[in-house]
């Protein structure tokens, strides 16, 4: 039996009407932000792709994607920076861990790495594989490196 063709389009106005009223909720709730810090970010990051904010209750989070880079930073309610994750691979390593990572690990091949970034800090966790195991070392800015964990595949 062939569904009735205005029970179709009422079901496709309904889809539409959610969909649009999602929007106009999730854009709501992303106005509460304050105007410096979306400038701020708007400014650092002008080709900011699939931007996403979540307001919290004494933070506010932005995960995006820039130049093919996975990052989130948090920012305090005055717009300041509290923190950062990059998710990317081997080739935007900083220049002196990289050469060090090769000469003690050039056996293995880099899955992928996570950097965390502090007002304090930068640390490196490296995910690296080869045909027994996966192996994660952790680097600081320095290039010291130590393995934070190690499974057999």
């Amino acid at each position: 039996m062939t569904p009735h063709p205005f029970s179709q389009r009422s079901s496709f106005f309904l889809c539409c009407l959610l969909t649009l009223s999602t929007g106009v909720f999730a854009n709501k709730k992303g106005s509460d932000i304050d105007g410096k810090t979306l400038q701020l970010f708007k400014q650092t990051f002008p080709n900011a792709e699939q931007v996403k904010w979540i307001e919290q209750a004494d933070k506010n989070t932005v995960n995006f994607k820039d130049d093919g880079v996975l990052i989130k930073i948090e920012y305090d309610k005055e717009g300041n920076f509290i923190s950062s994750v990059r998710y990317y691979t081997e080739k935007n390593l900083p220049i002196n861990i990289l050469c060090k990572l090769q000469k003690k690990y050039g056996d293995k091949k880099v899955f992928g790495v996570t950097e965390m970034t502090t007002d304090n800090t930068v640390d490196y966790y490296i995910k690296l594989e080869d045909d027994k195991s996966w192996t994660t070392v952790k680097s600081n800015a320095d290039g010291n490196f130590q393995v934070v964990e190690k499974y057999k595949k």
